[in-house]
């Protein structure tokens, strides 16, 4: 199907452009929660724009007994049920923020140049299940992924502590799978996560469709959803290429009063960890390695010292 839209980098995010059942749907789930967290029947017919009338209709009934409509898949109103009984806000609506890396220079490059990519490969979900099936048929992109969040890019590197702090991933299993579209004839297929995502953006502008609404992002923005569908479409007149940054994560897992803190190796959140001379906060395993490091170092620095001597002498 064919888009046609004038577009700015500019724009703030358009209402979704979903079914009214899908519409109500989300909102009945989450005056569940707004009444988990002890909102009364006023605030939450305000906060939903809903009448009191409305909210007190769906609070007498089960938020499993709510009618799922055929637009939204078995396992997103699954997981959206898993997240309102974890006390997580079901259906997150989605947040943009331009500009959030404002320093983007050659940062596209470098991820091009710095990440081990591969070709993608078209995946099928089942509607039912959620499961995903890896084909093998060769995509127009390529990908890559890394556990925890941390590419070795530190630009790239900063902004993603930022993502983790500014949103609150506390998932120790949160992972990036990152896209490159060479040009504007790479896409991707719509399709809903069950987990929650933050995608940053470098290099050409590109639509991403999010709840059948197009929307222009720039480089260095910063979109944040959860498990609205969405898709990649292409653009044959764009001649650049983009690289796009995703955080993927599981909202129920780890909390804000979770004890721990995060190695800055390799992303876990550990109970303790150990700070090293050069400022960095280590797990046990990483310190183990970092340990390994210096004392090679040393080793090596004692052993150009000695030939010195030797030298000298």
């Amino acid at each position: 199907t064919r888009h046609e839209a004038v577009l700015c980098a500019s724009d703030p995010l358009p209402e979704p452009a979903i079914s009214e059942a899908a519409r109500e749907y989300r909102d009945i789930l989450r005056a569940h929660h707004l009444r988990a967290c002890g909102r009364s029947k006023e605030q939450a017919a305000a906060e939903l724009g809903r009448a009191m009338g409305w909210v007190t209709l769906w609070w007498r009934g089960a938020p499993d007994d709510a009618p799922r409509p055929r637009d939204v898949p078995p396992y997103v109103t699954e997981y959206e049920l898993q997240m309102l009984r974890a006390g997580v806000p079901p259906f997150r609506p989605p947040e943009l923020r331009r500009g959030y890396v404002s320093d983007t220079r050659g940062l596209y490059e470098e991820c091009v140049e710095a990440m081990p990519w591969r070709q993608a490969v078209f995946r099928k979900r089942n509607y039912q299940t959620g499961e995903v099936t890896v084909t093998g048929i060769a995509s127009n992109r390529q990908d890559c992924a890394y556990r925890g969040l941390r590419t070795g890019i530190p630009r790239l590197d900063a902004a993603l502590q930022r993502i983790r702090d500014d949103f609150g991933v506390r998932d120790p299993r949160a992972y990036l799978l990152n896209n490159w579209y060479p040009d504007g004839n790479t896409s991707i297929a719509p399709h809903n996560h069950d987990f929650w995502s933050a995608i940053v953006s470098f290099g050409a502008p590109r639509v991403f469709m999010l709840d059948g609404q197009p929307i222009l992002l720039g480089s260095g923005d910063l979109l944040v959803f959860g498990t609205q569908r969405h898709s990649v479409p292409k653009m044959p007149g764009v001649a650049e290429g983009r690289v796009s940054v995703a955080v993927f994560w599981y909202p129920e897992e780890g909390g804000p009063d979770d004890d721990g803190a995060v190695c800055d190796q390799c992303g876990r959140i550990v109970p303790e960890v150990q700070e090293s001379e050069d400022g960095k906060r280590y797990c046990a395993t990483c310190w183990t390695t970092w340990e390994q490091h210096v004392q090679q170092g040393e080793d090596e620095m004692l052993a150009i010292a000695l030939e010195m001597s030797l030298a000298e002498q």
